[in-house]
């Protein structure tokens, strides 16, 4: 380590020690300073139009912001992407619905436009990137939902001049089968209650309508067409880092700091 380095060495891990404004990355993913609650905003969110019950629903979009910054990837030029799928209709009628079950996958790697080509080019282009993390759906919505609803929404349902709201709950996937240990691990808080006295880690609240949608899409209002665009918002807590190891972090970098001197004044 260069002479001129060690003052730098030796503050930076003063204030990793203070943790006072120490920033959480995790999966390449700067979280922001410690004590942030996770606030993912997603938009341009799109997914397949239902009629019935019974059927699926799926999705995708790209994660825009994070605790409120764009510039959320350690890595420059990367943006983290979605994909959704499983979510099963139940309790169908013309102004509400609820679905049962439901996958959310999150990839991340290089950014790209989604509206420069079809929906089904771009679920193909998502599941190409790196997992991220795993989401799936949680029960006891409540506000008379079925107990195994996972997802519920309000409005315009059927035929053009859809417009609705909805919301859903959803926990973190820790078994490993997809996506980067830290970051279940940290996602996995337990913070947003159930009408069941239960506790999700996530909850999602959504928008839409089939006003613009993708210019390489078709939608003739069947199940399955690509009818509706809008945004997507989820909130939660995280688990914070013990602060030991952030202390720890910061202790191995002054040590490093002094170590560098040492050498430095023996040449």
């Amino acid at each position: 380590m260069k002479l001129k380095m060690i003052p730098a060495a030796v503050a930076f891990g003063c204030a990793m020690v203070a943790g006072s404004a120490s920033a959480i990355v995790v999966g390449g993913v700067d979280f922001g300073a410690l004590g942030l609650t996770n606030h993912i905003e997603t938009t341009t969110l799109a997914e397949t139009y239902i009629d019935d019950n019974g059927q699926t629903l799926q999705g995708y979009g790209v994660i825009n912001t994070v605790n409120g910054d764009s510039t959320y990837s350690t890595t420059p030029g990367q943006k983290l992407y979605f994909v959704f799928n499983n979510y099963t209709s139940q309790n169908f009628s013309a102004t509400d619905v609820e679905f049962k079950g439901g996958i959310v996958d999150v990839y991340i790697g290089a950014e790209f436009n989604l509206l420069n080509q079809s929906s089904a080019t771009n679920l193909t282009l998502i599941t190409g990137l790196t997992p991220w993390a795993r989401f799936t759906g949680h029960g006891n919505l409540g506000g008379g939902a079925a107990a195994d609803s996972t997802l519920k929404a309000h409005g315009t349902l059927t035929g053009s001049g859809l417009d609705f709201t909805g919301a859903g709950l959803l926990d973190v996937d820790t078994s490993g089968a997809f996506g980067l240990a830290d970051v279940a691990a940290y996602l996995d808080a337990d913070g947003e209650p159930d009408d069941a006295g239960g506790f999700a880690d996530i909850t999602l609240t959504t928008s839409g309508s089939d006003s613009v949608l993708n210019p390489f899409d078709t939608c003739n209002y069947n199940p399955g067409d690509w009818c509706i665009a809008g945004s997507a918002d989820m909130r939660g807590k995280t688990v914070i880092p013990e602060p030991s190891a952030i202390a720890l972090f910061g202790i191995g970098l002054i040590g490093a700091g002094f170590i560098g001197r040492r050498k430095a004044k023996k040449g």
